[in-house]
Protein backbone atom coordinates (compact mmCIF):
# COMPACT_ATOMS: atom_id res chain seq x y z
CA UNK A 1 0.00 0.00 0.00
CA UNK A 2 1.41 3.38 -0.86
CA UNK A 3 1.79 6.11 1.76
CA UNK A 4 -1.28 8.10 0.76
CA UNK A 5 -3.50 5.01 0.54
CA UNK A 6 -2.31 4.00 4.00
CA UNK A 7 -3.04 7.41 5.49
CA UNK A 8 -6.48 7.59 3.88
CA UNK A 9 -7.28 4.09 5.15
CA UNK A 10 -6.28 5.16 8.65
CA UNK A 11 -8.42 8.29 8.35
CA UNK A 12 -11.40 6.04 7.55
CA UNK A 13 -10.61 3.77 10.51
CA UNK A 14 -10.53 6.73 12.91
CA UNK A 15 -13.79 8.12 11.48
CA UNK A 16 -15.40 4.71 12.04
CA UNK A 17 -14.17 4.66 15.64
CA UNK A 18 -15.64 8.12 16.25
CA UNK A 19 -18.98 6.85 14.93
CA UNK A 20 -18.87 3.86 17.25
CA UNK A 21 -18.00 6.07 20.24
CA UNK A 22 -20.91 8.39 19.49
CA UNK A 23 -23.34 5.50 18.97
CA UNK A 24 -22.35 3.59 22.09
CA UNK A 25 -24.45 4.02 25.21
CA UNK A 26 -22.15 1.86 27.33
CA UNK A 27 -19.47 3.84 29.21
CA UNK A 28 -17.05 0.91 29.36
CA UNK A 29 -17.37 0.34 25.62
CA UNK A 30 -16.96 4.08 24.91
CA UNK A 31 -13.82 4.08 27.02
CA UNK A 32 -12.38 1.07 25.20
CA UNK A 33 -13.20 2.58 21.79
CA UNK A 34 -11.64 5.90 22.81
CA UNK A 35 -8.43 4.16 23.90
CA UNK A 36 -8.25 2.38 20.54
CA UNK A 37 -8.95 5.59 18.63
CA UNK A 38 -6.39 7.58 20.65
CA UNK A 39 -3.70 4.93 20.12
CA UNK A 40 -4.44 4.95 16.38
CA UNK A 41 -4.28 8.75 16.21
CA UNK A 42 -0.95 8.92 18.02
CA UNK A 43 0.52 6.13 15.86
CA UNK A 44 -0.81 7.89 12.75
CA UNK A 45 0.75 11.14 13.95
CA UNK A 46 4.08 9.35 14.42
CA UNK A 47 4.25 8.05 10.86
CA UNK A 48 3.28 11.40 9.39
CA UNK A 49 5.72 13.43 11.50
CA UNK A 50 8.61 10.95 11.38
CA UNK A 51 8.39 9.62 7.82
CA UNK A 52 5.76 11.17 5.54
CA UNK A 53 6.06 14.89 6.28
CA UNK A 54 9.89 14.89 6.23
CA UNK A 55 9.79 13.18 2.81
CA UNK A 56 7.32 15.80 1.61
CA UNK A 57 9.47 18.61 3.01
CA UNK A 58 12.59 17.22 1.31
CA UNK A 59 10.85 17.27 -2.06
CA UNK A 60 8.47 20.24 -1.73
CA UNK A 61 9.87 22.40 1.06
CA UNK A 62 7.74 23.78 3.87
CA UNK A 63 4.94 25.13 1.71
CA UNK A 64 1.67 26.53 3.09
CA UNK A 65 -0.06 23.14 2.99
CA UNK A 66 2.68 21.31 4.90
CA UNK A 67 3.13 24.14 7.39
CA UNK A 68 -0.60 24.21 8.10
CA UNK A 69 -0.73 20.42 8.41
CA UNK A 70 2.03 20.53 11.03
CA UNK A 71 0.26 23.25 13.00
CA UNK A 72 -3.03 21.35 12.76
CA UNK A 73 -1.32 18.28 14.21
CA UNK A 74 -0.54 20.34 17.29
CA UNK A 75 -4.18 21.41 17.57
CA UNK A 76 -5.32 17.79 17.21
CA UNK A 77 -2.83 16.70 19.88
CA UNK A 78 -4.14 19.38 22.23
CA UNK A 79 -7.76 18.30 21.63
CA UNK A 80 -6.83 14.61 22.06
CA UNK A 81 -4.98 15.34 25.30
CA UNK A 82 -7.98 17.29 26.63
CA UNK A 83 -10.38 14.47 25.73
CA UNK A 84 -8.11 11.91 27.38
CA UNK A 85 -7.89 14.02 30.55
CA UNK A 86 -11.71 14.27 30.61
CA UNK A 87 -12.07 10.50 30.32
CA UNK A 88 -14.84 9.42 32.70
CA UNK A 89 -15.91 13.01 33.44
CA UNK A 90 -19.10 14.80 32.39
CA UNK A 91 -17.40 16.89 29.68
CA UNK A 92 -15.75 13.90 27.97
CA UNK A 93 -18.27 13.69 25.12
CA UNK A 94 -17.97 17.44 24.45
CA UNK A 95 -14.21 17.19 24.18
CA UNK A 96 -14.43 14.13 21.93
CA UNK A 97 -16.81 16.08 19.66
CA UNK A 98 -14.36 18.98 19.42
CA UNK A 99 -11.52 16.54 18.72
CA UNK A 100 -13.54 15.04 15.90
CA UNK A 101 -14.35 18.45 14.40
CA UNK A 102 -10.71 19.55 14.49
CA UNK A 103 -9.60 16.24 13.02
CA UNK A 104 -12.24 16.32 10.26
CA UNK A 105 -10.98 19.75 9.17
CA UNK A 106 -7.39 18.47 9.06
CA UNK A 107 -8.31 15.30 7.16
CA UNK A 108 -10.40 17.16 4.60
CA UNK A 109 -7.62 19.62 3.77
CA UNK A 110 -5.00 16.90 3.74
CA UNK A 111 -6.95 14.59 1.42
CA UNK A 112 -8.35 17.23 -0.97
CA UNK A 113 -5.44 19.65 -1.19
CA UNK A 114 -2.19 18.26 0.18
CA UNK A 115 -2.24 14.63 -0.99
CA UNK A 116 -2.76 15.45 -4.70
CA UNK A 117 0.26 17.78 -4.58
CA UNK A 118 2.30 15.12 -2.79
CA UNK A 119 1.38 12.44 -5.35
CA UNK A 120 2.57 14.71 -8.13
CA UNK A 121 5.81 15.67 -6.36
CA UNK A 122 6.86 12.30 -4.94
CA UNK A 123 5.61 9.85 -7.56
CA UNK A 124 4.33 6.30 -7.27
CA UNK A 125 7.62 4.53 -6.53
CA UNK A 126 8.55 6.85 -3.66
CA UNK A 127 5.03 6.63 -2.20
CA UNK A 128 5.24 2.82 -2.24
CA UNK A 129 8.61 2.91 -0.49
CA UNK A 130 7.28 5.32 2.16
CA UNK A 131 4.15 3.23 2.61
CA UNK A 132 6.20 0.16 3.58
CA UNK A 133 8.20 2.12 6.17
CA UNK A 134 5.08 3.79 7.51
CA UNK A 135 3.20 0.50 7.96
CA UNK A 136 6.05 -0.94 10.03
CA UNK A 137 6.39 2.19 12.17
CA UNK A 138 2.61 2.37 12.69
CA UNK A 139 2.51 -1.19 14.04
CA UNK A 140 5.41 -0.45 16.39
CA UNK A 141 3.79 2.77 17.61
CA UNK A 142 0.53 0.94 18.35
CA UNK A 143 2.42 -1.25 20.83
CA UNK A 144 3.39 1.79 22.93
CA UNK A 145 1.20 3.59 25.46
CA UNK A 146 -0.06 6.56 23.43
CA UNK A 147 0.08 8.97 26.39
CA UNK A 148 3.87 9.34 26.57
CA UNK A 149 4.45 10.41 22.94
CA UNK A 150 1.27 12.51 23.05
CA UNK A 151 2.48 14.40 26.12
CA UNK A 152 5.96 14.84 24.63
CA UNK A 153 4.62 16.19 21.33
CA UNK A 154 2.15 18.47 23.09
CA UNK A 155 4.87 19.84 25.35
CA UNK A 156 6.96 20.66 22.28
CA UNK A 157 3.99 22.24 20.49
CA UNK A 158 3.27 24.42 23.53
CA UNK A 159 6.95 25.45 23.51
CA UNK A 160 6.45 26.72 19.95
CA UNK A 161 8.05 23.88 18.01
CA UNK A 162 6.51 23.41 14.56
CA UNK A 163 7.91 19.93 14.07
CA UNK A 164 8.12 18.03 17.38
CA UNK A 165 10.73 15.32 17.40
CA UNK A 166 10.45 11.93 19.08
CA UNK A 167 13.37 12.69 21.40
CA UNK A 168 11.42 15.31 23.31
CA UNK A 169 11.71 18.91 24.25
CA UNK A 170 15.07 20.64 24.17
CA UNK A 171 16.42 21.08 27.69
CA UNK A 172 16.02 24.84 27.56
CA UNK A 173 13.36 26.54 25.50
CA UNK A 174 14.01 30.26 25.24
CA UNK A 175 11.23 32.77 25.69
CA UNK A 176 10.57 35.43 23.02
CA UNK A 177 12.38 38.02 25.14
CA UNK A 178 15.42 35.76 25.56
CA UNK A 179 15.60 35.21 21.77
CA UNK A 180 15.44 38.97 21.11
CA UNK A 181 18.27 39.59 23.60
CA UNK A 182 20.60 37.07 21.96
Amino acid sequence: MNAIELLESQHKDVRDLFEKIEESENDAEKSELFEEMAANLVAHDAIEREIFYPACEAKMGINDQLGEALVEHGVVEFALYNADQAHGKPDFSHKVTVLREVLEHHIEEEEKEFFPAVEKALGKARLEELGEKMEKRFEAALQEDFRKPLASNLEQVLAGTLKPNPRGVPKKVQSKDQRKAS
